[in-house]
């Protein structure tokens, strides 16, 4: 029941992270500089994404992915913090 209830968290936090990430001026500004479409070119031939539009669509994947990976962790690792410096604490 917690890990699926810590799933849910996750999905739920995707969003403001992702929003968040986007904040950064610097990732969207890598991922959409010479060096980012080179490193995403891998990406770009599988998903067979052509053009701005393709290119957009694997970049913003990618935000997404790496958005649920640190919304998942916050979601699994908040209250395993939580009762850790709580019993610190006592």
């Amino acid at each position: 029941m917690k890990r699926l209830l810590s799933g849910l968290v996750a999905v739920a936090l995707t969003i403001p992270v992702f929003l968040g990430l986007t904040k950064i001026d610097a990732i969207p500004g890598w991922l959409y500089s010479e060096r980012g479409y080179v490193v995403l070119s891998p990406l770009f031939r599988i998903f067979g994404a052509v053009g701005v539009e393709g290119h957009e669509d694997v970049v913003v994947g990618v935000l997404l992915v790496a958005s649920f990976a640190i919304a998942l962790a916050i979601a699994y690792g908040g209250p395993v913090l939580w009762r850790t410096t709580r019993r610190t604490a006592h």
